[in-house]
């Protein structure tokens, strides 16, 4: 929503959707951007989502990425960052939206159950997206 309000280009994810932990990768021009906050050259974070970002909006700049989305965030100038995962959700929120595009048959019920077993194998970075959030927005 944000990329296409700035004037980016969005439409449904080629890959599909993308539920669970994902571990993402900060662009080297990031590293600049967050060097003072010691944060590792990857996070992990929660995604729920099966839209992705095709275009960026002019002047906006990658500053991460995934194995399976080439836009997980961009910033737009010092003043608007852009995040595909939720850095806000804990597993349990994760667990109910899954449950819920289950239960509406936006995702199978074998792939919600898989997804669901899979969740304990990585936990998400909060604290380090804490961090990273604070600072930008100060």
């Amino acid at each position: 929503v944000l990329s296409r309000a700035l004037g980016g280009k969005t439409g449904r994810a080629i890959t599909g959707w993308d539920i669970g932990v994902t571990t993402i990768h900060f662009s080297s021009s990031s590293s600049k951007l967050f060097s003072s906050l010691k944060i590792p050259t990857t996070l992990s974070i929660i995604e729920c989502h099966r839209d992705e970002v095709r275009e960026l909006p002019p002047k906006a700049e990658v500053i991460a990425w995934s194995e399976k989305t080439g836009v997980e965030m961009f910033r737009y100038g010092n003043h608007i960052m852009g995040i595909q995962g939720h850095p806000e959700y804990t597993k349990d929120i994760l667990v109910h939206l899954i449950d819920r595009l289950s239960q509406r048959d936006f995702i199978a019920d074998s792939y919600a159950d898989d997804l669901k077993a899979n969740m304990g194998k990585v936990e998400p970075d909060k604290d380090a997206w804490k961090k990273l959030c604070t600072s930008f927005l100060k």
